[in-house]
């Protein structure tokens, strides 16, 4: 709902919908006035006029990235406000605060891990097994499709560290040189999809392959039954709306409250698969922003450093 919103509201206020877009809008007005010595006002002003597109319904991580997206802006278009400008986007104190939020999440995460010794090989398999043998619970009054979707998905998520609207919707695996490669990762200002190197665990591809079909296949029955669209028809937003709560509250069904939403998921996928997929010399770090897809290197990609 809120990305929704903060569409709408960036129409209203700047004539485009995304960070990205608004960033580019901000680099001409910023072009006028950077050699401008009696802007001042103005460029105050400036910064007032950006300050919504960087801060409106984002987590703390999601406004430190804004902030460099514009901060880039000025860096490299200089001026005689360069350094004035840049410090302005220090508003809030946002990156200690970013620094703050993001060791206490890496704390709150290892001392979980710990008391948890959660083994995701062997929960993939014993998953793997159940949906093979038919033998997930199923409580009275539940559609035994419903509640398979429901376990498809959790094997997915362990497996592939993909995101919940990329499983249900848009990722898909295609072959790429002596390997495969996943095409439809949304990124989070969902402005492109792009495409990484496919990393799994356990599962192999075709199953991977099978179990999305499967579980898009009730997904799209499910969509034409009680929202007379299809699944092509869809928008991501749909299928977050739509689906989300439903399925986060099954994963704490699943995991007797473990693990609280579909999310974590990726952060255990990233545990294991740190160690499975890293590569040569290549860092702890350099190898999760690799299999998580994160192409700007920032410290979102540090709340998935945790402890196996």
């Amino acid at each position: 709902m809120s990305e929704a919103i903060r569409r709408e509201t960036f129409k209203t206020v700047y004539g485009v919908e995304t960070v990205k877009e608004v960033s580019e809008l901000f680099r001409i007005e910023y072009q006028e006035l950077k050699n401008n010595k009696n802007a001042f006002d103005e460029v105050s002003k400036l910064f007032q006029k950006y300050v919504l597109s960087i801060t409106f319904l984002y987590s703390i991580p999601s406004i430190k990235n804004n902030l460099s997206i514009f901060r880039k802006i000025i860096n490299k278009e200089g001026g005689i406000w360069k350094d004035a400008t840049k410090s302005s986007f220090y508003i809030f104190d946002v990156y200690k605060a970013v620094t703050n939020v993001t060791d206490s999440k890496i704390a709150k995460k290892e001392s979980f891990n710990k008391s948890m010794a959660f083994d995701v090989k062997s929960e993939i398999k014993r998953v793997q097994d159940m949906l093979k043998n038919k033998t997930y619970p199923i409580a009275r009054n539940q559609n035994e499709e419903q509640v398979r979707s429901y376990f498809i998905s959790y094997l997915l998520g362990l497996s592939t560290g993909r995101r919940f609207t990329e499983i249900l919707k848009t990722v898909t695996i295609v072959k790429k040189g002596n390997g495969y490669n996943f095409r439809g990762i949304l990124k989070k200002d969902r402005s492109q999809k792009t495409e990484i190197e496919a990393n799994l665990l356990i599962l192999t591809v075709d199953e991977v392959k099978s179990h999305i079909k499967e579980l898009r296949t009730f997904i799209n029955a499910k969509l034409k039954a009680t929202k007379k669209i299809t699944l092509k028809q869809a928008t991501e937003q749909d299928i977050n709306s739509i689906f989300s709560k439903v399925y986060n509250n099954a994963i704490k069904r699943i995991t007797e409250d473990k693990i609280p939403n579909f999310h974590e998921l990726r952060h255990y996928y990233t545990i294991e698969g740190t160690t499975v997929f890293k590569k040569g010399s290549e860092s702890d770090k350099d190898t999760r922003y690799r299999i998580l897809g994160h192409h700007i290197k920032d410290d979102s990609t540090r709340t998935y450093k945790t402890i196996k």
